[in-house]
């Protein structure tokens, strides 16, 4: 399965840049994510579903408990330790998050 492992990733929200960690795991061949908010949002809880991988990309919904009822799409290509992506928020009139400089910092 593509991207298993813990990644780091940049992003700018809002006004505000943002770094943070992502732990991708494979269970019974389907994805689940430890997602490790900045300090800022750590009471923030992300849930992630539909997730599912095509080539190198990983696609999913998420949503985050400071935005109920609103979902969001993520979407993330991996190429050895470099990671690249996008979160789509349409909620938001589908602002378009790059996720920036990611790579893998773990197993």
């Amino acid at each position: 399965m593509v991207g298993i492992g813990k990644w780091y990733a940049k992003i700018h929200v809002l006004f505000m840049n943002l770094e943070g960690v992502v732990e991708i795991r494979e269970n019974d061949g389907q994805y689940t994510f430890d997602f490790t908010p900045p300090e800022r949002f750590k009471d923030v809880k992300f849930r992630y579903f539909d997730v599912y991988a095509e080539g190198d990309t990983i696609y999913g919904k998420g949503e985050a408990s400071a935005f109920p009822g609103k979902i969001f799409n993520v979407e993330a290509t991996f190429r050895g330790d470099t990671m690249t992506g996008k979160i789509l928020l349409p909620f938001l009139g589908d602002k378009v998050i790059e996720i920036q400089d990611g790579h893998k910092i773990g197993d």
